[in-house]
């Protein structure tokens, strides 16, 4: 089709410094379009890459490592019609040059993936485009028609690949009221979710971050780091009417905790260094770990994955820790006071309810995230590579990750096995309702009581005219009003006193006809006549009087 071609002049990709033998090339988007019939989850990538351009405010820097020198050389602000240049083959090097200037390898850092950098990123590099769709995965929803590629994906074709991909959310609050029930969508390119808690003002944002190191380079090696830009206040409603909301946002409980070890005592804290970490984005704390001294488990001339993410997974880690004290905090709004209750309504128990649903599911997808992690951290582990001290660090890493897996699954059993706590204080309020519920009809049942007799002596005054002026006959109605309605609220709830002597009375007549109607008597002894055989005669009583004939 020719929507799938796109022509070399009207191509975001610059082509004067190669030589062109065709006038065409085939589009990213027509590959990933070919392969949706085999791999039916990539239709969220394509979808994407079908939509009209937008403008994006994405942002890229450059991380070079060159032999000689222990810190990456930081390139920021490059633009897009730059991208081409970083990410292509790097002539080799003359022989004159000294080795020590030669560059070893390139960190590129993209934040707010858009389409055009997918399609250059994928031609020119061919990367396996399950790599754009597990970042983009929560983008756009296929409903049931197709997999997320993060459920479809079998984790030994993953563990093959020399990329990851890790989704996870950062906890912020929100100082306004929440308008819209709460659901909204970030206004970058890559559209994540926004959604708060039900009953406060805590709200969880999707985000996601992807590493891959690009294969089958001649030159230096390649790697990408792709993140999702910070937190602002522009949003969106996530409904068809996409309405422009403004949130007042900011982190819950303050930014998570830096892993890095102290600075020593003697630190002069008067004048912070410019690289200081903001902990709001991760592009620009990429910059900051990177500039202070790359991972131990680092090797500048021929890297491995799980080193070129290692920064990547120990911030998601900390977002992770983040995670579960919001757990531990959602927790904590569900300890109910019994003296609490009648103020309570059913309403409030509801949205209890369904959060509480929600964070069963949330649960069961954090742990699976968290082991595909440790399932890629292991697979480091088990090919034997690297030095000893490499393997230190990722086994302490494995450990965190195995530790917040833990306390998601703790936290989260204490939230399940809360719903059959508030189901029961659901049937309790529902209880004490249908009391008070009881005793408002008994109170109007007695009104009525009253009323209808009164009406009913009301309306034998007016059928005679001589009666209808009451004003020297008042105590006439009052004199045969009060004993019929008297008599009528008697009748209709009589006293304790009455009833029990009613029961008093049906329990003695009971006793009296007792045993099909047989008469006993003679000092409280009934004696019956037994036929032959044994068997009682029936309808032959002998009756005693206490007294001789």
């Amino acid at each position: 089709m020719e929507e799938d071609y796109i022509p070399a002049e009207l191509s975001p990709i610059s082509f004067d410094d190669q030589p062109m033998t065709y006038k065409s090339f085939r589009s990213y988007r027509s590959h990933v379009k070919a392969l949706c019939s085999r791999n039916p989850s990539l239709m969220s990538l394509y979808q994407f890459l079908s939509e009209p351009k937008a403008e994006t405010s994405c942002r890229i820097c450059a991380m070079d490592f060159v032999f000689g020198l222990d810190r990456p050389i930081i390139r920021q602000h490059i633009k897009k019609s730059q991208l081409r240049q970083e990410i292509q083959e790097e002539p080799k090097q003359e022989k004159s040059e000294r080795r020590e200037k030669a560059l070893q390898g390139r960190i590129l850092v993209i934040e707010d993936l858009s389409k055009e950098i997918i399609e250059l990123l994928g031609s020119v590099l061919d990367i396996d485009p399950l790599f754009f769709a597990l970042h983009l995965h929560t983008v756009r929803r296929t409903s049931s028609r197709y997999q997320t590629p993060d459920e479809a994906t079998l984790p030994s074709r993953l563990l093959s690949q020399d990329f990851t991909n890790v989704s996870y959310h950062r906890a912020v609050v929100s100082d306004t009221a929440v308008p819209y029930k709460g659901r909204f969508l970030r206004t970058s390119k890559v559209g994540r979710k926004l959604v708060f808690l039900r009953s406060t003002q805590i709200a969880l944002a999707q985000h996601g971050a992807s590493v891959i190191r690009i294969k089958n380079r001649k030159g230096p090696w390649l790697a990408l780091i792709i993140v999702d830009p910070p937190i602002d206040n522009n949003y969106t409603t996530d409904d068809a009417d996409k309405r422009p909301v403004t949130l007042n946002l900011r982190p819950f409980l303050s930014t998570y905790e830096d892993f890095l070890p102290p600075p020593p005592f003697d630190t002069d804290y008067d004048s912070p260094p410019p690289t200081s970490p903001s902990h709001q984005g991760m592009y620009d704390d990429m910059q900051h770990y990177w500039s202070l001294s790359p991972p131990t488990t680092f090797n500048p001339t021929s890297p491995t994955i799980q080193s070129l993410s290692y920064y990547t997974l120990r911030i998601v880690a900390a977002e992770w820790v983040k995670y579960v004290a919001v757990m531990q905090f959602c927790l904590k709004q569900y300890e109910y006071n019994h003296d609490a209750l009648p103020a309570l309504s059913l309403d409030k128990f509801d949205q209890d309810l369904r959060e509480l649903q929600s964070w069963r599911r949330r649960t069961m997808v954090s742990q699976g995230k968290i082991k595909g992690v440790v399932r890629f951290l292991a697979a480091r582990r088990r090919s034997g590579a690297g030095a000893q001290h490499e393997e230190d660090d990722i086994e302490l890493l494995t450990s965190d990750l195995e530790y917040i897996h833990t306390n998601i699954d703790t936290v989260g059993r204490r939230l399940e096995s809360m719903l059959p706590v508030v189901m029961s204080f659901v049937q309790i309020t529902d209880a004490r309702r249908s009391f008070a519920e009881t005793a408002n009809i008994t109170r109007l049942t007695v009104l009525a009581l009253i009323f209808v007799p009164l009406t009913f002596v009301s309306s034998l005054f007016s059928m005679n005219s001589s009666l209808v002026e009451l004003r020297e006959t008042l105590w006439m109605y009052f004199a045969l009003a009060a004993p019929l309605t008297g008599g009528v609220v008697l009748v209709a709830r009589p006293p304790g006193w009455v009833r029990r002597g009613v029961r008093e009375v049906g329990r003695w007549g009971k006793g009296v006809l007792g045993q099909g109607g047989r008469w006993r008597g003679g000092e409280g002894k009934g004696v019956l006549e037994k036929g032959g055989g044994g068997k009682e005669e029936r309808g032959k009583k002998v009756v005693g009087l206490g007294m001789g004939r």
